[in-house]
């Protein structure tokens, strides 16, 4: 009877380890997924110490211009490479600031050079006077910070959308408020010719410099760190200061307290080495986990006619045609979109593309087109000067004595997100 009791019990609650069971199951998964993902998670991490965002272009335009399907096109529009912006992208903090939950960037508000009056808001400022008056907001506890700074290039690029004919209408749609279709400053000087600061034209979303002879002047736009966001910004490359130029020459000062971007240094460190040659003609950034070809000139085999400048169109069929092939061995390689070729651009070097050539690449040409096509121009396409690092338009076809090359691009590897998203599961 024991033995048959013992039977009944066992019968009358089976559902007890069949439960148990597969609790059981679905944990040892559990665990199993999170050692594997934390096991690989370093191997992705050690592809890129970032990721670069999405530039925000969604469509595909052909060489004249007009919108067309996005598929196999190899545009930015299609590939859409980089972290997915958060959405929102921004978040209003009800207290007069917003918070860029891409990059973790907070911002004054209103983008026409806010401030308490001894500040002189509202008007446009010599680069010191940009400069002086970010300190004067620190002085005044300006909406209950202290420490508010003229952001660096690379901050104020971040707020570029290509996705937009203008940003500045965007931003203003975006919860922001009063922000300058117009040139806005960097706390960066130019390395070739520190009489020359950095700006972003926030409307077409330039990146060029400005002759700075303690005259000229732009809006400024305080940023202060914030919380942390979706990606992280690198650092310039800037270590340098210079003093207020009335003329061509200018005399780098010390850096420290004077707000310039030599002095902050604000983003994450380059990893050093910052490029690793990886022995088959392709070399790895450090910074990203991009692998560019180690030619800069338009390489391929000769069926893909390497070595020559091309127009757009024939840049994405170069690109197409190194896949074919098989090139180095991959057939993912792409034009790279604005952002990714911006990232190579060193603001501390007089210029890049000389740099890059001491860095393992050879054959590093001046201008490069992306993949990227201006919004508000759409028969053009974003071009990067790989000398100075200037972004600005260019036509899809070759002219005004501009010869853009080839640089293919692929990644390496992703930034990790399976153990977040497994540690973030809900029961």
């Amino acid at each position: 009877m024991g033995t048959k009791k013992g039977f009944k019990v066992q019968h009358k609650h089976s559902s007890i380890p069949i439960i148990f069971i597969k609790y059981l199951i679905y944990n040892v998964f559990l665990f199993t997924a999170i050692c594997f993902a934390l096991l690989m998670a370093p191997m992705v991490w050690a592809e890129g110490v970032i990721q670069l965002p999405q530039t925000g272009q969604t469509v595909c335009y052909d060489a004249s211009g007009t919108e067309i399907a996005c598929a196999t096109t190899g545009q930015d529009g299609e590939i859409k490479a980089g972290a997915i912006w958060p959405n929102p992208r921004f978040s209003d903090n009800g207290d007069q600031t917003i918070t860029d939950n891409l990059t973790g960037l907070m911002w004054t508000q209103y983008g026409n050079t806010p401030g308490p009056p001894t500040c002189t808001p509202g008007v446009r400022k010599t680069w010191q006077g940009a400069l002086d008056y970010a300190a004067c907001l620190n002085t005044n506890n300006y909406l209950g910070h202290n420490d508010w700074r003229l952001p660096n290039v690379n901050e104020l690029e971040s707020l570029v959308n290509s996705g937009q004919s203008n940003t500045a209408t965007w931003l203003n749609t975006q919860g922001f408020s009063n922000v300058q279709a117009d040139y806005y400053r960097s706390s960066n000087r130019m390395a070739s010719q520190p009489y020359t600061t950095w700006f972003v034209y926030m409307d077409r979303g330039w990146v060029q410099s400005d002759d700075d002879i303690g005259y000229s002047t732009n809006w400024a736009w305080a940023v202060r760190a914030g919380q942390s966001g979706a990606v992280a910004l690198p650092q310039t490359g800037q270590t340098e200061c210079y003093d207020t130029c009335y003329d061509v020459t200018c005399t780098e000062i010390a850096c420290a307290n004077t707000g310039q971007d030599g002095d902050l240094r604000k983003g994450v460190a380059w990893p050093n080495p910052r490029f690793t040659d990886n022995g088959d003609q392709t070399i790895t950034d450090n910074l990203t986990g991009l692998m560019w070809t180690k030619d800069g000139n338009t390489p391929g085999p000769p069926a893909c006619t390497p070595g020559v400048q091309k127009t757009w169109q024939q840049e994405l069929d170069h690109v197409s045609c190194l896949n074919t092939n098989n090139y180095l061995g991959y057939n993912d390689w792409r034009l790279p979109n604005r952002k990714e070729l911006r990232s190579l651009a060193n603001y501390g070097q007089s210029n890049t593309a000389t740099w890059l050539n001491t860095q393992g690449f050879s054959n590093v040409q001046y201008w490069y087109l992306s993949s990227t096509t201006c919004a508000d121009s759409t028969d053009n396409a974003w071009l990067v000067y790989m000398d100075w690092g200037y972004v600005m338009q260019s036509t899809k076809w070759v002219s005004f004595n501009i010869s853009p090359y080839v640089w293919p691009v692929r990644i390496v590897g992703q930034s990790g997100n399976l153990v977040i998203s497994i540690l973030d599961k809900d029961d």
